[in-house]
């Protein structure tokens, strides 16, 4: 099979095409055949060194694809072979092939694209992760979103509105703003170009009519202190990245920036203003059967319910898969890349 193997950290020319035996499924695993392959800004990190979930080097990356099984291990029944899955993985899916756990390979939306069956997991799964367990969202609330135009802010603005919260949205283009205002059905005060020179006192602007009860940040730096000062008494965050970290492995100075960047509260301001911080990371859930066996009909329900789906901004070709990190580290693209194989 090919695959892309990552021998070094490095730029995206480090993700190399190489030829590799078919994987095997051993006991409780199936093996699925790749259609496409979802990409997420924390593979960027991992090829870059800076991703503390990522496994030790060589390994293929990739953390989410849709595909078919075409083989099972013992233990896994043998009606499973040629069911469309889509599948969460810690890498791998970087390949035509990919061998995960019976349980983490998920039946595909029937009515969806192999595209939007290749964005949903991570970035859908996250979303909901923190906006309805974390956040514990109310239709009440108003819900603040950076950046709100990736594949997780995308995904977190159609399930907010969706169930009725009043959305806040900032994303680092008035372009992208644009879409997103579309999608969400949001009036031109409710999105904000957080590249734009007065953002911070716009927001605050809007926080002073109305506080924001819940914040989903992503960025960290002056995106997440500025969704912190907007909170309102009660109001929690949710962090699910930084995607301003950018340092070098060997620059002292660069981890400096990246520790004063980093997205943290202070239990005297939590105390003083009601306020809470809350974190996830959906990788070191995946190995609760349990909590995603509950989570994942609970996701699947709501999107059928109300109709909506992934947003897929961009297709490639899978040899371009080095091209696609470039073009998500740009920070040009929209909703979610996916690579076809």
């Amino acid at each position: 099979m090919r695959a892309f193997l990552l021998r070094r950290h490095g730029a995206p020319a480090r993700l190399s095409l190489t030829d590799l035996p078919d994987p095997e499924p051993g006991p409780g695993q199936v093996r699925v055949r790749v259609e496409a392959v979802g990409l997420n800004y924390a593979e960027v990190l991992s090829r870059r060194g800076l991703y503390g979930w990522a496994p030790r080097l060589p390994y293929v990356p990739g953390m989410e694809a849709t595909g078919r099984i075409d083989g099972v291990g013992d233990g896994v029944d043998p009606s499973r072979l040629g069911a469309r899955v889509v599948v969460g993985t810690q890498y791998g899916a970087y390949a035509e092939a990919v061998v995960v756990g019976d349980a983490r390979a998920l039946p595909a939306m029937d009515a969806w694209s192999v595209e939007e069956n290749a964005a949903f997991p991570v970035n859908w799964m996250t979303a909901w992760v923190c906006l309805m367990e974390m956040a514990r969202l109310r239709p009440s609330d108003r819900v603040l979103i950076s950046p709100a135009a990736g594949g997780v802010g995308t995904a977190a603005v159609l399930i907010a509105s969706r169930f009725g919260c009043d959305v806040l949205a900032l994303a680092g283009s008035d372009e992208k703003l644009a879409r997103v205002r579309a999608l969400g059905d949001l009036p031109p005060h409710a999105a904000l170009n957080y590249r734009a020179p007065g953002w911070t006192e716009a927001l605050a602007r809007e926080a002073s009519h109305r506080g924001v009860d819940v914040a989903l940040e992503m960025v960290g730096g002056d995106v997440f202190r500025a969704a912190t000062d907007a909170l309102a008494p009660l109001g929690r965050v949710v962090v699910a990245g930084y995607a301003a970290l950018d340092y070098a492995l060997w620059n002292p100075l660069s981890w400096l920036r990246a520790w004063r960047g980093m997205p943290r509260m202070s239990l005297d301001r939590m105390l003083k203003r009601s306020n809470g911080m809350l974190s996830t990371h959906l990788g070191y859930l995946l190995k609760d059967t349990a909590v995603m066996g509950r989570l994942w009909p609970e996701l699947v329900a709501f999107t059928s319910g109300h109709g909506i789906r992934p947003v897929v901004g961009h297709v490639l070709p899978f040899a371009d898969m080095p091209a696609a990190h470039e073009f998500m580290e740009s920070r040009r693209s929209y909703g979610k890349i996916v690579l076809r194989v």
